[in-house]
């Protein structure tokens, strides 16, 4: 049923903000925390409407001079205080104000929201599901993707060790492959035929098939006779799988 109006009102920007950090400890040491502080500082969360969040971004923009993508973590970070609010019952799905994300940017690219993936998913060959699914659900850069091999993965198929040489950073990346999209994963490539220096993941034409199922998800366009496309990029799936992490409260640093 609908939450009390009056229960609604005593409660404060603190309140949330406290719950949150009592589920995600960790999220304390996020930067962008201070600046949610300063400008909810005591604000009933029943006044936290589209509109006062227009007028943060607007300060985080003008007297902050931040860029969109910086803003739009901080505001990932509020919406997530609210999702939990609504979660433990304090408030109801029409309590929870409409958060109008700034663009991330085109270096990080486009989010694709996790029910749009999986409309994706639904139109690529079975076989590149876990490459992608893989990409989505941890941010690891294709290149490195494709360049992890059998010798990389423990004997579990849980965790994945990749060496400095095939990462972005030169240092080694420890992957562990847990939770409701990448625990899956690890069982199927328990499945697998293992070979030390075969890759763990097909991706044969990768490409041309991730243009057409985005197309047919109807996230983008796809010309067979001009190889032509347009829509989300295999490369947003990283941007999203960050923005999906600290959604679900891992601190920016490990992100």
């Amino acid at each position: 049923g609908a939450i009390p109006a009056q229960d609604i009102k005593q409660l404060h920007y603190e309140d949330i903000r406290d719950s949150y950090l009592r589920a995600k400890p960790a999220q304390a040491n996020y930067p962008g925390l201070q600046h949610l502080d300063s400008f909810f500082k005591d604000r009933r969360v029943d006044r936290i409407d589209a509109g006062m969040i227009e007028g943060f971004v607007k300060r985080r923009r003008e007297d902050d001079g931040v860029s969109d993508p910086t803003i739009r973590r901080n505001l990932v970070c509020l919406r997530a205080m609210f999702n939990l609010a609504r979660k433990k019952g304090q408030l109801g799905l029409r309590d929870v104000p409409y958060f109008a994300m700034p663009d991330d940017s085109q270096a990080a690219g486009q989010y694709i929201a996790p029910e749009e993936f999986s409309k994706v998913i639904a139109h690529l060959p079975t076989d590149l599901h876990p490459f992608f699914s893989f990409m989505y659900g941890t941010g690891c850069r294709l290149g490195a993707s494709q360049k992890i091999t059998w010798e990389m993965v423990n004997a579990n198929c849980d965790v994945l060790s990749l060496p400095g040489s095939i990462t972005k950073t030169k240092k080694p990346l420890l992957i562990v492959l847990d939770g409701p999209m990448l625990a899956p994963m690890a069982a199927l490539l328990r499945k697998q035929f293992r070979t030390a220096d075969k890759p763990i993941f097909i991706s044969t034409n990768y490409r041309p098939e991730w243009s057409k199922a985005v197309a047919k998800a109807g996230l983008g366009t796809w010309d067979a006779k001009t190889r032509t496309r347009t829509g989300v990029r295999i490369h947003d799936c990283r941007c999203s799988a960050a923005i999906n992490l600290l959604d679900a409260g891992v601190d920016e640093g490990t992100v």
